[in-house]
């Protein structure tokens, strides 16, 4: 502080005018009081300022360039400790002795992401390519630096997704916030350059769009091609977005006009599920021009038929898998490839193997995918948007498991809608012990022994291999890699299960030599056969001569 105060009195000096004016001032002041003292006697003993002055002209001087002095640091202190009080001081240029003023942030609290474009002049973004699981939990606006922030929560998981942007270009107050962090990558999505931070994982990434700065925090990590999709799925929510207030979500979770591909040819995303004439009608136009006809079973909801070109078409939602809950799912069926169209900017990425099907996967540069495959020789195509799932086998195979295949000529007229009537109540009929194979195939596919145990009936005979198995205990003893040979988990994984009726007593899954049978008892699917090809190891004999 002394160093300060000495620096300050070296660099102050007054103006002469303003010391002539200071000691005209003083002098004034003193002969008022000498006049106005009621004292005669004393009066009599002032001496007149021009007579005896008690100061010189020059020390005057140096009692008034103290005194600013004085003021002059006081000015100065206040400023600094006020300002650091602040933010360290942020905001002021200490170079220039005119303060600039530090605006001022107010954060208000919104009910939802709508009230964002209703409540204020900010632009409205959000991140529709995570899973439905994620539920808005907070919205926060600071009108003023039209600066956004949305707080996503999976409350089963117990995470959570900040998402924030600001409608300035590299915006410091955004980017800054990484700046003690770890640089994981750097990837081009669209036109954007995309940071992404962490170590092994990314759990946060920033990149600028369309003048605006964007950040995501995740409190859980995730792969960079899944960090890629969450940029790519940033969407801009126009004031007059007709997936608003004014069209209403259908069904459970359902927005049938907001969740629709831009690739899905012949569908516009507002059509309604079909009723069940609308279903009858489609479907026999479709087999007397195709010869084949798709149904869509439960747990699938909202399904809606279309014919398209030379296809069958059909749109569902599958919520029981919460990556795929409230995703539109758009399929085409036909005899060979798809309508024009819907595989634009769709490029080749990778090849799955979903229960015994062989499914090529399709990319566009916004992390959006299409799923291509052929069973029973009719060639299917599956669209859906903003689907970012990292478990891809599982999702194909639950919605492989509702797609049904039916080359029945039927009847005509009335008995043709009432056939129609019977096979929909025998599907729905038929869907416990398809959904009971379905998850003996996937056990099968993972080749999990404790799984497939729970279906089986002991004691199991298992012919081939000349094994009999007493418990489950036992069977789960039994060599994983022995049990599940390739060429047995092929075959049983490739079986049909839409050969699966209602009246239906047994079935076999699999081929002649390798094959699990299946019976079906008191409305349960039962394995009571294994066969196999290949030799199992028989368990050595212990000391004692047990087994």
């Amino acid at each position: 502080m002394q160093k300060e105060y000495k620096n300050a009195m070296e660099k102050i000096s007054l103006l002469d005018e303003d010391k002539a004016r200071i000691l005209a001032n003083v002098k004034k002041a003193y002969e008022q009081s000498g006049v106005a003292s009621d004292d005669a006697g004393a009066q009599k003993n002032i001496v007149p300022f021009y007579k005896r002055p008690r100061f010189s002209a020059r020390r005057w001087g140096t009692v008034a360039a103290a005194f600013a002095v004085i003021c002059t640091s006081a000015v100065l202190i206040y400023n600094q400790f006020t300002g650091d009080n602040r933010g360290g001081g942020h905001g002021i240029d200490y170079t220039n002795p005119t303060m600039q003023p530090v605006e001022e942030v107010v954060w208000q609290e919104l009910d939802s992401v709508e009230d964002i474009a209703e409540k204020t002049d900010c632009q409205t973004y959000t991140l529709n390519s995570v899973s439905k699981k994620y539920k808005v939990k907070k919205v926060e606006v600071a009108p003023a630096q039209k600066h956004v922030r949305i707080t996503y929560k999976n409350k089963k998981d117990e995470d959570r997704i900040l998402f924030e942007y600001k409608e300035e270009e590299n915006a410091e107050d955004i980017t800054k916030q990484f700046e003690n962090e770890s640089e994981l990558a750097k990837e081009k999505v669209g036109t954007s350059d995309v940071t992404m931070y962490g170590t092994e994982k990314c759990d946060a990434m920033t990149w600028q769009q369309e003048s605006c700065t964007f950040a995501v925090r995740m409190s859980k990590g995730c792969s960079t091609e899944k960090a890629k999709s969450i940029v790519s799925g940033t969407k801009k929510k126009d004031s007059d977005d007709k997936h608003g207030k004014d069209n209403p979500s259908k069904g459970k979770g359902n927005d049938s006009s907001a969740a629709t591909s831009p690739n899905a040819v012949g569908w516009k995303g507002n059509e309604k599920p079909s009723s069940t004439n609308q279903k009858k009608k489609i479907l026999r136009e479709i087999y007397n021009r195709l010869g084949f006809r798709i149904t869509i079973g439960e747990p699938a909801e909202d399904v809606t038929y279309k014919k398209i070109d030379d296809f069958e078409s059909f749109a569902f939602y599958y919520n029981e898998n919460e990556d795929l809950e409230g995703n539109r799912i758009v399929g085409y069926a036909g005899w060979e490839g798809c309508p024009s169209g819907v595989m634009k900017h769709f490029n080749e990425s990778d090849i799955k193997s979903v229960n015994g099907v062989s499914v090529t996967v399709y990319e566009k540069e916004n992390g959006e995918r299409l799923f291509a495959f052929i069973k029973q020789e009719i060639s299917f195509t599956i669209l859906i948007e903003n689907w970012t799932g990292e478990d891809m086998e599982e999702a194909l195979g639950e919605i492989l498991s509702v797609i049904h295949i039916s080359m029945d000529d039927g009847d005509s007229g009335d008995d043709k809608d009432e056939k129609t009537e019977k096979n929909d109540k025998d599907e729905e009929d038929a869907a416990p012990y398809r959904e009971a194979a379905q998850e003996i195939q996937d056990a099968v596919a993972e080749k999990s022994l404790k799984t497939l145990a729970s279906y089986v009936e002991f004691p199991l005979q298992i012919k081939g291999a000349g094994v009999d198995v007493e418990s489950a205990k036992e069977f789960q003893e039994l060599s994983s890699d022995a049990v599940f040979a390739s060429d047995w988990v092929d075959a049983v994984v490739s079986y049909d299960i839409s050969k699966i009726k209602a009246d239906t007593k047994s079935f076999k899954m699999g081929d002649s030599s390798n094959y699990l049978l299946c019976k079906i008892k008191n409305g349960s699917v039962v394995i009571t056969e294994l066969c196999t090809e290949k030799a199992l190891p028989q368990p050595e004999p212990s000391a004692d001569g047990e087994y």
